[in-house]
């Protein structure tokens, strides 16, 4: 046996016949920030095939793309940057679930 084959009745994913009918949708990542003095600040990250990922942050003010790179980038110094002012708040710590609307 060389090292790219599986062992006998190893199960294995048949790869598709032909290409899906529907291109993957898009999806939304949300959470929302508690803010001292008026409501939560909403914070939505879209993500579409073949597009730059789309950031919003609060109602409509503060929004931009970031193509995949620019958003890797960003979250290597926002990770940094919010980890130098101390511990996380709990109500960070929650899993996100992506939505398709």
């Amino acid at each position: 046996m060389t090292t790219n084959e599986l062992p006998e009745g190893t199960p294995t994913r048949m790869p598709y016949a032909d290409e899906p009918d529907q291109p993957e949708p898009r999806r939304f990542y949300r959470l929302r920030a508690p803010h001292v003095d008026k409501a939560s600040v909403p914070v939505t990250v879209r993500v579409t095939p073949d597009a730059d990922l789309y950031l919003a942050v609060g109602s409509g003010r503060r929004r931009m793309y970031l193509t995949p790179a620019e958003a890797w980038a960003l979250w290597r110094c926002l990770s940094e940057a919010v980890a130098s002012t101390g511990e996380p708040p709990e109500w960070i710590r929650v899993h996100i679930n992506p939505t398709h609307r």
